[in-house]
């Protein structure tokens, strides 16, 4: 398997886990709207929908469609194991910046913004994976004899980008927050902007011919009137709606130039599904956008409580396919075609549920919404479960032994039973009977957590080393909880946390171990 491959499909667990988790999040938000009361848990409806849209913009699709240079530097040969290596901890430190985040959300730090809504602080830990990237890219850079133009705009990038992060998303002065207000349409210029050099990468790595882009004039006059829109906005006044409409339809352009672009290069939906599909989310969302930003239509649709499926598509097409589009090139017999068609089908009718969802509460036409809104969650579920699917066939094993099986069962109690009760503990433990001060709580929780990981690596590497930790780490804890309840510090709970844990240390060491 080549370098990227592996490290990528090495990779994929836990990314797979961060994609289940921002999905899980839009479903339960979903559910939350036709009546489930999330009140009680860390997903209540603003929590859901924040770690919902935080997923899906900081997650599983930009840390893999952060790869596309390496795909084409693997192409080009010149990806190297120390390349590889420094993206391994370029990955490690993303990957804690989306657990720090999604706990910060998931315990109510948020700020109520559509883009960026986890702590101002956090971006620093962005900008510091940033490192790694930088240097990763530079090993590639290097065994270049002549750098191609597209090397030295990637590089440029990687170097502007953790510095504009950093600047943009500050609370006080950053872009981000001044085009809240507003249509946005500049804002809309310069986000389909960044897609156009991603879509160039993605036509080059897939490209059947040779590929020279041309036409360069489609993407430059876009690229000028958003500068133009900014220096206006910043230094002048605000934009009038007539203005930000004119920027708005620049996005136009975009269009025949991708269609230039594919064909110059030869892709064809049996070359890359996802890709087709992705072009063509762009293509439509750009087309409904300029379509909602005629007044009359606006003041219809777009200003009501439910989005009209404009940013499940951006985003759930889109930007997603664009990530996909990367891993059905490199591991194409895990993201097989069939997986993009239905995805396609699930989003545009996710799309077209919310579209009349929300004509109707914008008071088109008089019909009950909620059946709609029901719709729009049993298809959000068969997104979760197709991608669950997916997952199982990555991370699946044999359980060969006995001891794989303890090793699964301890995974699936404590590591499942953590992520359950950090969820919802504070709705479950008063229907059993138990206190819950919402504190030291989540502690616990978080170590259940930690002790099924133990098991996780038992299975993939050496099992009878990590049950024996397992084991000893159980055996601690339910002595300390058996003396807390037996003082009377703690109620039944911690009675029931020392026998579990226990219990389950003295399997392992009276019945498996030794045993091959």
């Amino acid at each position: 398997m080549a370098l990227l491959n592996k490290f990528i499909n090495d990779e994929l667990p836990l990314a797979f886990l961060w994609l289940i988790l921002g999905l899980f999040a839009g479903l339960v938000y979903a559910v939350e709207m036709v009546g489930l009361d999330g009140s009680m848990t860390l997903l209540s409806p603003e929590r859901a929908r924040s770690l919902h849209i935080s997923q899906m913009l900081y997650g599983f699709f930009p840390l893999i469609l952060s790869l596309l240079p390496f795909a084409l530097f693997q192409k080009e040969g010149v990806l190297s194991e120390t390349a590889i290596e420094h993206l391994r901890r370029y990955f490690v430190v993303w990957n804690l910046f989306l657990l720090f985040m999604s706990m910060a959300l998931l315990f109510g730090n948020i700020r109520g913004l559509p883009f960026y809504d986890f702590p101002y602080q956090l971006n620093f830990l962005l900008a510091f994976s940033g490192l790694f990237y930088l240097l990763a890219l530079v090993d590639a850079l290097r065994r270049y004899e002549k750098r191609p133009l597209w090397v030295n705009v990637s590089l440029v990038a990687v170097i502007a980008a953790p510095i504009a992060l950093v600047v943009l998303m500050n609370p006080d002065y950053g872009q981000v927050e001044q085009t809240l207000v507003g249509p946005h349409g500049d804002n809309t210029l310069g986000m389909s902007f960044t897609l156009i050099p991603i879509y160039y990468l993605l036509i080059k790595l897939v490209a059947t011919q040779e590929f020279k882009p041309r036409w360069h004039w489609l993407w430059i006059v876009p690229l000028a009137g958003y500068a133009l829109s900014l220096i206006i906005r910043n230094f002048f006044h605000s934009l009038s709606y007539s203005e930000e409409w004119f920027f708005q339809y620049l996005t136009l352009l975009y269009l025949p130039l991708l269609w230039v672009w594919l064909r110059d290069a030869g892709v064809s939906f049996k070359t890359n599904p996802y890709l087709i599909f992705s072009i063509g989310a762009f293509i439509f969302v750009d087309l409904q956008g300029n379509f909602l930003f005629i007044p009359e239509i606006r003041a219809l649709i777009h200003r009501n409580d439910l989005v009209v499926g404009h940013a499940h598509i951006a985003m759930g097409l889109g930007v997603a396919f664009m990530a996909l589009a990367i891993l059905h090139h490199l591991l194409p017999n895990l993201f097989r075609r069939v997986y993009a068609v239905i995805w396609t089908v699930l989003m545009a009718l996710m799309a077209l549920v919310l579209t009349i969802a929300g004509i109707i509460e914008a008071g088109g036409f008089t019909a009950a919404v909620e059946p709609f809104l029901s719709l729009r969650a049993l298809i959000g579920a068969l997104v979760v479960g197709m991608v669950l699917w997916i997952t199982y066939e990555r991370i699946r094993f044999r359980l060969d032994s006995p001891l794989k099986f303890y090793h699964l069962s301890g995974l699936l109690s404590d590591a499942g039973g953590g992520v359950i009760l950090i969820l919802g503990g504070a709705a479950l433990f008063p229907l059993l009977g138990f206190s819950f001060s919402g504190t030291y709580e989540y502690i616990v929780f978080a170590f259940m957590i930690g002790t099924g990981l133990m098991h996780w690596y038992g299975i993939h590497s050496d099992p009878h080393r990590f049950a024996e930790l397992s084991a000893s780490v159980r055996a601690i804890c339910a002595s300390v909880f058996a003396a807390l309840y037996m003082v009377g510090t703690m109620d039944g709970i911690a009675l029931l946390v020392a026998f579990y844990d226990g219990l389950f240390a003295l399997f392992y060491w009276l019945v498996l171990r030794g045993r091959e």
